[in-house]
């Protein structure tokens, strides 16, 4: 299908983009320049300093929790925003019909009854029913918000996306929340703490079956071609000898 391959071809893009984006990163992160200004830092600073973390071992070790950051910052870029362009794609809608705000808060997938063809509609309250067990018919639409991994400590987001349920619950639509890995800590709470905001939840291969049946696309099924996973295992073997032999690394001796 025509959506298909427009989607597959944004998400390369996508990927190529952060790709590339890590190995800028390590590139300015860990050369002398860099080192050289975190060195100085460490080393007039009252706590650091005292405590001997002016030294080549700390320094590597918050570049690479950097580092760690900036990657999982950018896996989050992907699995959220490569599903709004698959859902424009799937359910030929404008950018401003799918991500929509509710209250000045953006919701990752939106997907309005009366703004799709017959056919689209048929397909939307089939799989609904098929994933979900409801009838969605009863409701405006379907609201869904997206998270590769989940981060129950970062309470200023939860109190956001517990209000941005009960907003979507109040204007009618069903509010659904996909989180795609399984192993984020404290996940239990945080997502009974949601529930109460009128969210409902499908976490790990459920929802990314989900989201694969929903817009046609599925992530996991494409990372998994051959030529893709070649792709993706190459610049990722080159990113990480990069580091090693990058300055910073080279400093403490490793």
């Amino acid at each position: 299908m025509a959506e298909d391959v427009v989607a597959l071809e944004r998400f390369l893009t996508h990927l190529r983009h952060h790709l590339e984006g890590w190995q800028s990163k390590v590139n300015n992160d860990f050369s002398k320049e860099a080192y050289d200004i975190e060195m100085a830092a460490l080393s007039v600073d009252p706590v650091y300093a005292k405590f001997h973390l002016a030294s080549p071992d700390y320094i590597l070790i918050r570049l690479m929790g950097r580092m760690s950051v900036s990657i999982g910052r950018r896996l989050g870029e992907l699995y959220d925003k490569i599903p709004r362009l698959a859902a424009q794609a799937r359910y030929k809608l404008d950018r401003e019909k799918v991500v929509v705000k509710f209250d000045g808060l953006e919701l990752d997938v939106a997907l309005t009854l009366s703004e799709l063809s017959r056919e689209d509609v048929k397909h939307l309250l089939e799989t609904c029913q098929r994933h979900l067990k409801i009838r969605l018919e009863r409701f405006k639409g379907l609201a869904t918000e997206i998270r590769y991994n989940f981060n129950p400590n970062d309470s200023a987001r939860l109190r956001k996306d517990k209000h941005l349920g009960e907003v979507l619950q109040a204007e009618g639509y069903y509010p659904l929340y996909l989180v795609f890995a399984e192993n984020s800590p404290r996940l239990g709470d945080a997502v009974a703490g949601l529930k109460r905001g009128g969210w409902q939840f499908l976490i790990g291969t459920p929802a990314l079956q989900f989201m694969a049946d929903l817009v046609g696309f599925d992530i996991g099924n494409v990372l998994d071609r051959p030529e893709v996973s070649k792709e993706i295992k190459k610049e990722i073997q080159a990113l990480m000898q990069s580091i090693r032999k990058s300055y910073a690394y080279q400093q403490a001796g490793l």
